[in-house]
């Protein structure tokens, strides 16, 4: 030891603690503002939000779904491409399939909050649905589509870029431009 953290070999040894009072945490609100300025010059014009739901038959799928939570990542993150997404032809008609990323997702957030465990620490249950949900804006000022996307990885945080990395896979089902399920 020696010092406020824990030391091997003349090293500090990474910690809660260390992360919590370091200086990659204490730029994170410095990194958050300079995001807001490609959403406020209009750069960003979409919204992502991690939408947690229940539904009423007890198990997944079954019965009505209802909207439980809905949290918007402030500053917007970073879509990487949206055109990594193609349509396939099925029996019921025509579907979104691949993967999308999210970059720059504010280290303001933790692991909890982009996989959807909950304020006393019970993560998504049985009758229960986590998912993406990316709202593209039209020109016109019209309701837009709402993508639907689940996690396809653990998040990634990058300490040094103040930043979570979210790999997304396209989801069938999605709300409706009234957000109801």
């Amino acid at each position: 030891m020696g010092g406020p953290y824990e030391k091997r070999d003349g090293f500090a040894v990474a910690s809660p603690q260390l992360l919590r009072d370091s200086l990659a945490r204490k730029l994170v609100p410095v990194a958050d503002k300079l995001r807001d300025l490609q959403t406020r010059l209009g750069g960003r014009p979409y919204r992502v939000k991690v939408v947690r739901t229940t539904w009423s038959g007890l198990k997944r799928g079954v019965g009505v779904e209802q909207v439980v939570s809905e949290l918007e990542l402030l500053p917007t993150p970073l879509v990487v491409d949206l055109n990594g997404l193609g349509e396939e032809v099925s029996a019921v008609g025509v579907t979104e399939v691949g993967q999308v990323i999210l970059q720059e997702v504010s280290g303001r957030y933790t692991e909890d909050h982009l996989t959807g465990v909950d304020a006393e620490g019970n993560p998504v249950g049985d009758s229960d649905s986590l998912y993406y949900e990316i709202e593209s804006f039209r020109p016109d000022g019209q309701p837009a589509e709402r993508r639907r996307f689940a996690l396809a990885s653990v998040p990634y945080y990058a300490a040094t870029k103040f930043q979570w990395t979210i790999t997304l896979d396209a989801q069938l089902a999605k709300r409706g431009r009234n957000g109801r399920p």
